[in-house]
C-alpha cells in the first residue's frame, strides 16, 4: 500500500515538473521574461521523486543488485543469504534515515531567493523515503522468513535467475 501511494506521488512529481520546465519554456521564448523559480522547483520536485520512485523499487527487490554469487550457491545457503542481504541493507537504511534526520535538524539550511521556501524541506526526501524504504523492508525479511518456515525452496532456487518465462521467449 505504501509503495502504491508513494509511486502515485512520483508520478503527481513528474506532471508537476512537466508542467513547471513547459511552463518556464513558455515564458522564456514566448513571453520573453524568465520564472527565476522554475528550474529550481523542478529539481526539489526531482528530488522527491527519486525518493519516492525507491520506496516502490524496494518493495518489488529491483534495485540494482548482481546475483552471480548468490546463484553459485546451493539452495539451501541461498535461504540464508538472501535475508541477510536484506538485513544488511535495513542496517545502511538506518544509517541513511539516522543522518538523514540529522541533515534536516541541521542549522545550515538556506532560504532560496527565488521562492523563499528553506533548502530544509528539500532535504527531508532524505529520511523520509529511507524510513519507508526501511519500513518496506522489514516486510520484505518478513515475507522471506515466512518462506524458510514454509519450506519455500522454489523461490530461493529462482531468485536472481535472469530466464525469461518460457511464453516471453522468441
Amino acid at each position: 500500500m505504501v509503495d502504491r501511494i508513494a509511486i502515485w506521488l512520483a508520478v503527481l512529481l513528474s506532471f508537476v515538473i512537466l508542467f513547471i520546465t513547459l511552463d518556464g519554456v513558455f515564458f522564456r521564448f514566448v513571453l520573453n521574461d524568465s520564472l527565476q523559480w522554475s528550474d529550481e522547483v523542478a529539481v526539489w520536485c526531482m528530488i522527491w521523486m527519486v525518493w519516492l520512485g525507491a520506496i516502490s523499487i524496494m518493495r518489488k527487490w529491483e534495485h540494482v543488485h548482481i546475483p552471480v554469487f548468490l546463484r553459485m550457491l546451493p539452495v539451501p545457503a541461498r535461504m540464508f543469504f538472501v535475508p541477510l542481504a536484506k538485513v544488511l541493507t535495513l542496517i545502511c537504511l538506518g544509517v541513511v534515515v539516522w543522518y538523514g534526520i540529522a541533515v534536516f535538524q541541521g542549522s545550515f539550511h538556506i532560504r532560496s531567493p527565488s521562492t523563499g521556501v528553506s533548502t530544509k524541506w528539500v532535504k527531508l526526501a532524505i529520511p523520509v523515503g529511507a524510513a519507508f524504504m526501511l519500513l518496506t523492508l522489514v516486510l520484505l525479511i518478513g515475507e522471506d522468513i515466512c518462506r524458510i518456515l514454509r519450506g519455500e525452496r522454489q523461490y530461493f532456487e529462482d531468485y536472481g535467475s535472469m530466464e525469461l518465462p518460457v511464453e516471453t521467449r522468441d
